[in-house]
């Protein structure tokens, strides 16, 4: 997936559901569904804990550091935030 339909689809979640579990249990199993996967209800849960710790402890920064020692590419970083300055 190239990072233009990433960002697109992260754009057009609604903000209000990132706010409650149940919300971003839904766009969890949204996203899968459009990536061709099922989450459990504990996979969900996992990842809504997941969410709500990196919400509270991540910035811009380190996200993008941990990108980059996942192997993203540094013209795929640049372009990633010059799409977030949009």
């Amino acid at each position: 997936m190239d990072i233009g339909k990433l960002l697109s689809i992260v754009r057009s979640i609604p903000k209000d559901k990132l706010k409650s579990d149940a919300g971003l249990k839904e766009v969890i199993r949204d996203l899968g569904r459009k990536s061709g996967k099922t989450f459990t209800d504990q996979e969900l849960n996992s990842y809504v804990k997941q969410f709500r710790s990196m919400a509270r402890t991540e910035n811009v920064g380190s996200l993008m550091n941990k990108l980059a020692q996942k192997g993203v590419k540094p013209g795929d970083l640049n372009a990633i935030k010059n799409r977030f300055k949009k």
